[in-house]
């Protein structure tokens, strides 16, 4: 098909598959063996289980060129939701690719599919939702190897843009919208909205020339209207858009969001 983006291709796979199971795989990637089977074996050993995830190894290398992970206990680990979608979303040097995950087809019926409106994160947004919304499993064992090449699509953008600037569309398209529709425990609201606080601020930072400034301030404001923003953050920002200085915004990360993070309620 056209280029779309990940998010509207692997959809397309999905609504064209017809077993049981639902396993994506990027054209760059290498998948362990029997790492597969292992995982179907999970799913079939727990039928209260939607989805089981392993591990993930990040290397330069081909896989034939990797020894096999002595480390892998193939412990299966059961967690209550919304356990992994909270850890995802806290962190992000916990997420793992769509190949480390097997999915029962029926995810994609109780959940929906991946956000096309998302060219970067959209396996992220959709595994953190999946996370706090369906039962997950981990399994102990490495199941694929990403490979790590400066030619990469997130590769050239990290390059190319600051990280507050990847960021947002997936806080603003995706986890604002499942904040305002489901009800969420307190830590993913103050994770939610931590993040948006500190990404508005920095992209505001990282923005030259002042009217350029004005223009993304108001744009950002604009993207979350639909949540009370408060007048200490309304203040702060103005004042990042006129003194754009590292003291400031620091002043800004360390002090403003943490005073207004610990003031949110359920």
């Amino acid at each position: 098909q056209r280029m779309q983006g990940a998010g509207a291709t692997r959809n397309l796979g999905i609504e064209k598959a017809k077993g049981d199971y639902i396993y994506l795989l990027d054209v760059d990637d290498q998948i362990y063996p029997n790492a597969v089977n292992s995982l179907i074996k999970v799913l079939t050993d727990n039928p209260n289980i939607d989805a089981v995830f392993g591990r993930m190894k990040k290397d330069h290398r081909q896989i034939s060129a990797l020894s096999l992970q002595e480390s892998d206990t193939g412990k299966v680990v059961l967690m209550e939701k919304p356990y992994w979608g909270l850890k995802w979303f806290s962190n992000l040097k916990y997420v793992v690719g769509p190949p480390a995950f097997l999915y029962r087809s029926s995810v994609f019926r109780k959940i929906g599919v991946y956000n096309e409106d998302l060219m970067l994160g959209q396996d992220t947004a959709f595994d953190i939702k999946l996370g706090m919304l369906c039962k997950v499993a981990f399994l102990d064992k490495h199941i694929y190897l990403y490979l790590k090449h400066e030619n990469s699509t997130t590769q050239k953008v990290k390059k190319d843009r600051q990280r507050a600037f990847m960021v947002w569309p997936r806080l603003v398209k995706e986890h604002l919208p499942f904040y305002l529709t489901h009800k969420v425990p307190l830590r993913f609201k103050q994770l939610l909205f931590a993040q948006l606080y500190q990404s508005l601020g920095r992209q505001i930072l990282f923005t030259y020339s002042i009217k350029k400034r004005i223009r993304l301030r108001a744009q950002l404001v604009s993207d979350i209207e639909m949540i009370k923003i408060p007048l200490l953050l309304k203040f702060s920002t103005i004042i990042l858009v006129f003194f754009p200085f590292e003291s400031l915004g620091k002043i800004y990360r360390y002090y403003v969001v943490p005073k207004l993070i610990a003031k949110l309620d359920a």
